[in-house]
């Protein structure tokens, strides 16, 4: 152990004054810096000074983040201060230097606590940091006998933030050493503050980009708010339209995931709680693009895998290009839900393409989706620029792994492969 922080010294100067004094651009500069970092935000507050000058600071779990201008020298000093390794402060700082483009640019780095380095003297014995005392684990079983647990994952518990019941499922946020904070919805991990941007990228952007121009968008599902965040990067969605059954799960996120549930307040997302089966049929030509973030086929998502639902979803795309994208399973635990899923779109969709990311705390690591839509769909991006800009933005998604993502490994090539090809 070097320390317990990193602590960074920024001096940025010959910037423009006006962005220097402008509180709203630099409070929204300064949390898109925190968010690609992967640091998780708890609070934020701004001052503006007269005649001019704005004084900042952002509180994340892992320390904080803070700033002060003077507009008439066109100066900024910042420092950011993270405990752990998981933090990725280069991220932050390569945003803030784009935004403000400065003429010159001072930076130090410092560890912080580094005097605690094998050293008994440091801190008495009695309060030393302790490991893990409890462990929780996440259990797969068989559809037909789900009291027979078949896999088991286990997560050491640093702290247990919130357990409680909605009307409609179990809800847990903890803590884990290596993922941060973590949510489960009866028992199974539905996001973690470390990888969930693999998730949530792939879900949007793929189909977006392919898509080629959002403007309506339907989020089914996603209570947690990751999917709405990147979602709402792509500058010509006019309205995103995000439908959860279960208020708690917005809540608790909130509550305890707030840089992943960052964008639930944006004027251009509207919050529907009700079933999303329900809301989907009663819609019409409505959207360019819908994405499915939904829970496995169990409870009330099971709904969201049976054809009738994809039949309502076809009907609420516009007729003229509208796509369609659903996370779809685990190609090793869900083998036959997988294969029931894609029957499903098939007898909706004249092309139905599975596409992959490796997502660590999803069971088997390898996770699938769908891309379904008819006539001359081509997955492949022609506007480059575009996924270049959205890419930056991004912590997985780029424009390689845009065009590698199709290309299936052998063995679920020939389970799903069919979807490639269109059907007469």
């Amino acid at each position: 152990m070097t320390g317990l922080g990193t602590h960074i010294l920024l001096d940025l100067y010959g910037c423009d004054p006006d962005r220097l004094n402008d509180l709203e651009f630099l409070r929204q500069m300064s949390l898109e810096g925190v968010r690609r970092s992967g640091a998780t935000i708890m609070g934020d507050h701004f001052k503006q000074f007269e005649p001019q000058g704005v004084s900042g600071i952002i509180i994340i779990a892992e320390s904080h983040l803070s700033l002060h201008s003077w507009p008439e020298f066109g100066y900024m000093a910042m420092d950011y201060f993270t405990c752990g390794s998981r933090i990725d402060i280069d991220a932050a700082i390569a945003h803030f230097e784009q935004s403000l483009s400065p003429q010159k640019v001072v930076k130090s780095r410092h560890a912080r606590g580094s005097e605690l380095a094998g050293r008994e003297w440091a801190v008495p014995s009695h309060g030393r940091a302790k490991g893990p005392t409890s462990w929780f684990t996440e259990y797969y079983g068989d559809r037909e006998e789900p009291k027979r647990p078949l896999l088991g994952y286990q997560y050491a518990v640093e702290r247990e933030l919130v357990r409680t019941r909605s009307p409609f499922q179990e809800i847990l946020v903890m803590e884990n050493p290596v993922y941060g904070r973590m949510l489960f919805l009866d028992g199974l991990v539905m996001t973690t503050e470390r990888d969930e941007f693999v998730y949530h990228e792939m879900l949007a952007h793929v189909p977006m980009i392919v898509h080629g121009n959002p403007r309506r968008v339907l989020i089914v599902g996603g209570g947690d708010g990751g999917l709405l965040r990147e979602v709402l990067r792509h500058p010509r969605v006019e309205l995103v339209d995000m439908v959860e059954i279960d208020p708690k799960v917005v809540e608790v996120s909130r509550q305890h995931l707030p840089g992943i549930a960052c964008a639930l307040d944006e004027p251009r997302a509207r919050l529907h709680f009700e079933d999303g089966a329900q809301f989907v049929r009663r819609a019409r030509g409505v959207y360019d693009v819908i994405l499915v973030d939904s829970t496995e086929p169990m409870g009330a998502g099971e709904v969201l895998y049976r054809d009738h639902f994809f039949q309502d979803c076809k009907k609420a795309l516009r007729s003229e290009g509208g796509l369609f994208a659903a996370q779809a399973l685990s190609a090793w635990v869900h083998e036959s839900e997988q294969q029931a899923m894609f029957a499903n779109l098939r007898n909706v969709w004249s092309q139905v393409i599975p596409y992959v990311a490796s997502i660590p705390t999803y069971p088997g690591g390898l996770w699938t989706f769908a891309l379904c839509g008819d006539d001359r769909l081509d997955p492949i991006p022609r506007d480059e620029p575009v996924v270049r800009e959205i890419a930056r933005q991004c912590r997985y998604y780029n424009l390689d792994i845009h065009r590698s993502c199709f290309s299936l490994p052998n063995f679920l090539a020939r389970k799903l492969g069919e979807g490639l090809r269109k059907r007469h």
